[in-house]
């Protein structure tokens, strides 16, 4: 398999996100199929894929259909080609309406290879995605309906090239056909006015368009680490660097295996959405602290706190921190309620303190804990001075199997002493799944609790 059809793929695979497509026999299929070659890049998308493996129907309904040589019929009337293969269950009409209409396609080709810097060879492509849209709404088509086929295929073949264009042809993946509009009209005020600085660029375009500056400025990492220049991204000569620059990080590594790197995509997808739902202000803490773009997902050197602070007019690099710390969290809990993982959370109700040669010692600390699903908190002690370290006093309402507490035990372990009072943690979801698997309860020592000589 050529190294850049399979790069294309991988990026494609990523914008799969009907769930039925993902059952095990399926996914490996469409994996097996692209490794192989023998789904067209075109055809890695839901619509294409839904049809393939769920709609037998239309795929019978195809097998209908006769083809005879109508290479010499002739319509004044584009439609009436499609007109007579559905009353006739003759395909040759359809493949006749191609020949006559090849001087169009292949024109409008041409136009698309010259205006997003293409190859020749995406001509064919380009044509083909046409095709392919026209043929199963040909198939859909009503001969009396009045509005002509073409008509109905135009747009959404339109779309379909250029979702074709913006998820193969850049090194950066643009999330949206609208998304890939707007950071058009950024980098194309960016790339003409080479005079200005970057800061002056950003000015301007937020002044022409009314995007927020974070916007724009995102927009210009984006398109600065996209492959092809033209129309796009600046020139060497008219390019002055770009504080944080992102550079490419997809699908370079070819060890990688295609359903690694197709769950890389997933992961990327799911932190978007995450992203997107959280304030800006959090957005861009996240982004800068540690050092990734949640839109292309590229890399830039990590900003400090107190560069930080310094973009967002913060009073203090400890507020950034603690801005950071909530933002994380929120980001977290996006993550729950879009399923990507689960969560608790945890509550600190009770903290015993002694004394030991004359200094305060944490002898022992309770949480309620609750899984992200709600339901009546269950309650764990931890003590620092007993062998056994750890007590279940109740599980959680939706925790029958005690996986929920047995996740909490290892994170009030990580806390090192800290002990928060409140805060919610993600889990991912194969960590749940591999504990208690058998129903049983949860395997964690149990000790008396403690005496107390002084408690806080």
């Amino acid at each position: 398999m050529n190294a850049e059809y399979i790069k294309a793929a991988n990026k494609l695979l990523c914008g799969i996100t009907d769930k039925q497509l993902r059952e095990t026999e399926i996914w490996d299929d469409i994996l097996s199929s692209v490794r192989s070659g023998r789904l067209r890049l075109w055809e890695i998308n839901d619509e294409i894929l839904r049809i393939k493996y769920f709609c037998k129907d239309k795929i019978e309904l195809a097998s209908t259909f006769t083809e005879t040589d109508k290479s010499g019929v002739q319509f004044d009337d584009l439609n009436e080609y499609f007109v007579k293969a559905l009353e006739s269950r003759d395909k040759g009409y359809f493949e006749a309406f191609i020949k006559t209409y090849e001087p169009v396609l292949q024109s409008r080709a041409e136009h698309s290879v010259s205006r997003y810097n293409l190859t020749e060879d995406d001509s064919e492509d380009i044509k083909q995605i046409f095709l392919e849209t026209l043929w199963f709404a040909f198939l859909d088509y009503d001969t009396f309906d009045p509005i002509p086929l073409l008509q109905y295929t135009k747009k959404t073949a339109h779309h379909k090239q250029l979702d074709y264009i913006r998820t193969t042809k850049n090194a950066c993946t643009v999330p949206t056909q609208n998304g890939y509009n707007e950071l058009r009209k950024v980098m194309g005020i960016y790339n003409s006015n080479p005079e200005l600085t970057t800061d002056e660029r950003i000015a301007l375009i937020v002044k022409e368009t009314g995007f927020t500056e974070e916007k724009v400025t995102e927009f210009i990492a984006i398109g600065k680490a996209t492959e092809y220049p033209i129309g796009i991204v600046p020139t060497d000569d008219d390019e002055e660097e770009l504080d944080g620059a992102i550079s490419d990080e997809l699908i370079e590594d070819l060890s990688i295996s295609l359903f690694q790197e197709a769950w890389r995509n997933i992961c990327r997808d799911y932190f978007r959405a995450a992203a997107d739902k959280i304030s800006p202000k959090d957005k861009q803490i996240l982004s800068l602290s540690l050092g990734v773009c949640f839109d292309c997902f590229g890399i830039f050197k990590p900003s400090t706190y107190a560069e930080i602070a310094m973009k967002q007019g913060a009073s203090s690099e400890k507020s950034i921190e603690k801005k950071r710390k909530t933002a994380i969290e929120k980001f977290a809990k996006e993550l729950c309620a879009l399923g990507f993982c689960d969560g608790v959370f945890l509550k600190r109700t009770d903290m015993v303190i002694v004394k030991e040669n004359g200094k305060k010692k944490v002898q022992s600390v309770t949480y309620a804990y609750t899984p992200y699903g709600d339901g009546k908190a269950g309650e764990i002690i931890h003590t620092t001075i007993c062998r056994h370290r750890f007590q279940v006093i109740r599980l959680a309402e939706f925790d029958m199997t005690g996986a929920y507490a047995e996740q909490v035990t290892k994170i009030i372990s990580y806390m090192n002493g800290t002990y928060n009072k409140e805060k919610f943690y993600a889990i991912p979801l194969g960590k749940l799944s591999n504990a208690n698997k058998h129903n049983a309860k949860p395997k964690l020592p149990f000790y008396k609790k403690p005496r107390t000589t002084e408690q806080k």
